[in-house]
This record gives C-alpha cells, sequence and structure tokens, in this order.
C-alpha cells in the first residue's frame, strides 16, 4: 500500500507542479488499497488490471443500502457511479507501472 500511495503522490506533484505531503492521503475504510482520498478528491490506485476493473464494477453496481448508514452519502455521490467515465493515467514508480482515475 505504501507503493500505491507514493505513486499517488507522484501523480499529484506532476499535475500540480507543487510539493505535496503525502502524509495527507488516506485510504478508504471500505475499498481498502484501491480507494484513496486527499480532502475532497478522490482516487483508484492500482497496479492491477482486474482489481482495476472489479472495483470500477463494484463502485457502479452498489446501492445506498450496501453501505453502514453513515457513509452512505459519501458512498451514493455521483462521481462514484460515474467512474466508468474517467479517464486512466498512468504512473511508473520503480519499474511498476500504476493506473490513476481521479474521480
Amino acid at each position: 500500500m505504501k507503493n500505491k500511495i507514493s505513486a499517488l503522490g507522484q501523480y499529484i506533484v506532476k499535475k500540480t507542479g507543487k510539493p505535496f505531503n503525502f502524509k495527507l492521503i488516506k485510504a478508504d475504510p471500505i475499498y481498502k488499497g484501491v480507494l484513496f482520498s486527499i480532502g475532497t478528491d478522490d482516487y483508484l490506485v492500482t497496479n492491477d488490471r482486474v482489481e482495476l476493473l472489479s472495483t470500477i464494477e463494484l463502485l457502479s453496481l452498489r446501492t445506498s443500502r450496501d453501505y453502514p448508514p453513515k457513509l452512505i452519502k459519501r458512498y451514493t455521490h455521483a462521481k462514484f457511479e460515474k467512474v466508468k467515465d474517467k479517464k486512466e493515467e498512468t504512473v511508473v514508480l520503480n519499474g511498476i507501472r500504476y493506473t490513476v482515475i481521479h474521480l
């Protein structure tokens, strides 16, 4: 998971062109190791294509009944429903290619 956080950090540094504090990246409690949050922005990060596709499918299929009551508002947001339409970008870290999707 450290490598995924590093890849996401490098992606953000490349996009913004500014230094970034990697400690701000938070792992998601439900989609562990794939979904990361920074403030209000969410990112899918993985080096496994099958894991990415299965997570995208799971995000688009789940309804409000599938989440704990306190998290319903967060996971039923429109950005999770439109994840299939988002552009995938790649980051190479230590010779491993990571796919990053900004939701």
